[in-house]
C-alpha cells in the first residue's frame, strides 16, 4: 500500500447533527501488511479543548497501528495508566517538528497525542485540519489528520508533507504525506495518508514503500 484513507459521502457529511458518533472501520489486507489495523472514525460535533483553538464540529480520523483491544486497554482503570501515557516514545521515534503536551494527557481509548511545533494553528491561525500522531507505553500507535466540518464542505484540498522518524521500532510504512480532498465525480470526501515508506527497526530512513 502507498496510500491509506477513508471516504465519506457527501450526504453522511452534510448530515450529521449535534451527537457525538464514533465508528470503528476495519481496512483492507494490504493496510494490515502495511501495518494498520484499523481506523476509528470520530464525529465532535462541539469539538473539544483547548478552548478556542479545536472547539469547533470536525472529524478525528485515527489510523491505528494496534488492535482494537489494545486500544480500548488505554483505560483509566489500569493501575499504570498515568505511568504508561508518561512513558513517552524517545524523540528518534517521532518526526523531528512533533511534540508531546507539556504534561501527560492521556486520552482513553486513544493515548497521547503529539501536534507539530511548526503547525499554523499553535500560533493562532484558526483550525481546519491538523495531523496528530499518537503514542502509548513508548511507542508510536495511530496517525491522525484531524477535519473540521467546514474544510470538509468547502470541498478544497488541505494536507502537506511529512517528514520521518529517524528510527521505528517494528515494521511500519510511515506516510510522506496527508491529504483532504473531494472527488466530485464519486461524490465524496477523502481523508488520507500518502506516500507510505516502509521502514523496518534500525534501518534509519528506508526507501518508500513505491520502489
Amino acid at each position: 500500500a502507498t496510500r491509506i484513507g477513508i471516504e465519506m459521502t457527501e450526504a453522511a457529511v452534510a448530515s450529521l447533527e449535534h451527537e457525538m458518533v464514533f465508528v470503528t472501520v476495519p481496512l483492507p489486507q494490504a493496510a494490515i501488511e502495511a501495518g494498520y489495523d484499523h481506523v476509528s472514525l470520530d464525529w465532535m460535533p462541539h469539538g473539544h479543548e483547548p478552548e478556542g483553538m479545536f472547539t469547533v464540529p470536525h472529524f478525528h480520523v485515527h489510523f491505528y497501528m494496534t488492535t482494537e483491544a489494545e486500544r480500548l486497554a488505554i483505560d483509566p482503570a489500569d493501575p499504570r495508566f498515568m505511568e504508561k501515557a508518561a512513558n513517552r516514545p524517545s524523540a528518534d521515534l517521532m518526526p523531528a517538528t512533533f511534540v508531546p503536551p507539556p504534561a501527560p494527557e492521556p486520552i482513553p481509548a486513544m493515548g497521547e497525542h503529539w501536534l507539530d511545533a511548526t503547525d499554523p494553528v499553535l500560533s493562532g491561525q484558526p483550525f481546519e485540519a491538523v495531523l496528530v500522531y499518537g503514542a502509548w507505553d513508548g511507542e508510536m500507535t495511530f496517525v491522525e489528520p484531524m477535519v473540521t466540518r467546514d474544510l470538509l464542505l468547502s470541498k478544497r484540498d488541505f494536507g502537506g508533507d511529512l517528514s520521518q522518524p529517524e528510527h521505528v521500532t517494528d515494521a511500519i510504512s510511515l506516510p510522506g504525506a496527508w491529504r483532504v480532498g473531494y472527488d466530485a465525480e464519486a461524490g465524496v470526501h477523502r481523508v488520507s495518508i500518502d506516500g507510505l515508506v516502509a521502514r523496518v527497526p534500525s534501518d534509519g530512513v528506508a526507501k518508500s514503500a513505491t520502489n
